[in-house]
């Protein structure tokens, strides 16, 4: 799965565009994505990444 196609993904904007994952099932307490771009493969701990 691809974070761009997910629809938890969140971009905020702080100068820089920084992208989380809103996933409630989420292992990764922070769930930040990247900065500037989302990643290209979603991370390790993605619930979604074995769907």
């Amino acid at each position: 799965m691809n974070c761009a196609e997910c629809g938890f993904m969140k971009k905020y904007d702080y100068g820089k565009k920084i992208y989380y994952c809103d996933h409630p099932d989420r292992i990764d307490d922070m769930g930040k994505l990247g900065v500037d771009h989302p990643p290209k493969t979603s991370p390790e701990w993605c619930p979604l990444r074995d769907k």
